[in-house]
């Protein structure tokens, strides 16, 4: 049955790295996304010259700088039309995605279905991140001219989330260093591991994630590394919330940025893209969690990555094990463990778990490393024609998932919403929650944050003994007792406080 016209197929990939240029000598975000969006043209094996002015719709992923970490060398009015202006595009249409590690697989998902519903016909999207040269040149005093002006704003899509309460962040649940570990120590007890033996899993399993990304060419470090090294702090490797490290957090000072170009298979035909150049997404899901941190059904699961997965498989036709090539968000193990538990795979599954290398290791471009792992996804589908692969995208604090199904055999665009699992989500309950609660309590889970690499406060989910209801806390006087030792399920007393609760251990 021949395809209907419409249908959608990812043609041209890219990817770039700079590790080597000197404080003040990187590209700009604008420059650097004109030089993979080319490169994706390119890619594609079709006539780069009609394909660029076939272009109707030009998406990029948000920058850090627009996502609450400040522009300190200016700002853009519209990104996509910047990069339009350096490649010589003129797109009817000029897209600004929301905040969040997911967007790259929702922002695929969403303008392969307009190309489908015939809105568009060629889409390119991109994104970077350039805050290895921003830090650097920062660092050394320099001024860098970023800003540039356009005739007309970027569209924005959809509202922003507002991940954080301000009871949240009043007790540190702000920055993902500080959520991530929470995950993190409530998996250890859920696997009936001690601390340290705990420790050494994660460390194991993100070891494998180094050797990938030091075979890498576009990995910000590829350098593989052993577990003991990454578990084990040292003035180098300072602990930044426990049981992480520095070496086990996502490492967004990198230099990176990719493409994705993507078209009707009527507009592949007529602009020359050679069969075997074509990826076609034959799955895909978007879910969100409990918004809230403090609103989770527990610590070590995620109901949205079950079933969001589940969706994106079954509109694909086949399970996790007709998956040949993976790559599951990894910005901390936790993200990494949650996922695999949640989608069926063993942490040490052969096929690997990740196909760059991992955001630790491979790079955290910001919102942006989900793209990284399609292209890396459509580079292994067309070098074993057939083959599928998983992309799991990620944002928030394990909030927002994006899920795709990828693979060269021809197949009719998915007619599912990617969304159907939502309502189901929302209807799960929450525990039961006190902005001041008061008695004997017990740890639900735990963090302690670290200063320069020694302990200053432990942020703690608790439950009261009286009633089971959830609260936040911090510990200050001995938080110190809580590393390396097991914290789940430890006696404490709570006293509530304005802003903050405070607990001391039993």
């Amino acid at each position: 049955m021949p395809l209907d016209p419409r249908t959608p197929v990812l043609v041209g990939v890219a990817q770039w790295v700079d590790r080597d240029s000197a404080p003040g000598q990187g590209l700009s975000p604008m420059d650097m996304m004109a030089g993979v969006a080319r490169a994706a043209i390119a890619d594609s094996g079709g006539n780069a010259a009609a394909i660029t002015a076939a272009i109707d719709a030009i998406v990029t992923v948000r920058l850090f700088q627009d996502s609450g970490f400040g522009a300190p060398f200016g700002k853009q009015n519209n990104l996509p039309h910047c990069v339009a202006r350096r490649i010589g595009a003129a797109p009817r249409r000029t897209v600004y995605g929301p905040v969040g590690g997911n967007t790259p697989q929702m922002l695929a998902t969403r303008f392969m279905a307009e190309i489908a519903a015939g809105a568009h016909e060629v889409v390119l999207l991109t994104g970077c991140e350039p805050i290895r040269t921003q830090t650097r040149a920062q660092k050394a005093g320099l001024t860098l001219d970023w800003a540039e002006e356009s005739p007309h704003d970027a569209e924005t899509l959809g509202r922003e989330m507002r991940f954080v309460s301000p009871h949240e962040f009043a007790h540190g649940i702000a920055l993902p260093v500080n959520v991530y570990p929470l995950f993190e120590n409530a998996l250890a007890a859920h696997y009936g591991r001690s601390p340290l033996d705990h420790r050494r899993a994660i460390g194991a399993l993100m070891a494998r994630m180094t050797e990938v990304a030091a075979r890498n060419p576009y990995a910000q470090i590829p350098e593989a590394r052993t577990a003991d090294a990454l578990i084990t702090p040292t003035q180098d490797n300072r602990y930044i919330g426990y049981p992480y490290t520095k070496y086990l957090n996502s490492n967004m000072f990198v230099d990176q940025a990719a493409a994705l170009l993507v078209m009707s298979t009527a507009a592949a035909d007529r602009l020359g893209v050679p069969e075997g150049r074509r990826v076609f997404l034959h799955g895909a899901a978007d879910t969100v969690e409990k918004i809230l941190v403090s609103e989770r059904l527990d610590y070590w699961s995620s109901p949205a990555i079950r079933e969001g997965a589940a969706h994106a498989l079954a509109i694909a036709g086949t399970d996790i094990a007709g998956i040949a090539h993976i790559d599951l968000y990894s910005c901390f193990p936790s993200a990494v463990e949650i996922a695999a538990d949640m989608i069926g795979i063993a942490h040490d599954d052969p096929r690997g778990l990740t196909l760059t290398g991992g955001l630790p290791y491979f790079g955290g471009p910001g919102n942006n490393y989900s793209m990284h792992a399609i292209a890396e996804v459509a580079a292994r589908c067309r070098a074993s024609p057939g083959t599928r692969g998983l992309v799991f995208a990620n944002g928030g604090y394990l909030t927002k998932h994006g899920f795709g199904v990828w693979s060269t055999e021809p197949r009719p665009f998915p007619s599912a919403d990617p969304a159907a699992p939502q309502a189901a989500l929302d209807a799960l309950p929450s525990p039961p929650f006190t902005e001041q609660p008061e008695g004997p309590a017990k740890i639900e889970t735990m963090t302690v944050i670290h200063d320069r690499g020694s302990p200053a406060f432990a942020i703690v989910i608790g439950r009261l003994d009286a009633d089971g209801t959830r609260f936040l806390a911090q510990v200050h006087e001995g938080c110190a007792a809580l590393i390396d030792a097991p914290a789940v399920g430890r006696p404490i007393h709570v006293t509530a406080g304005t802003p903050v609760n405070r607990a001391t251990l039993a």
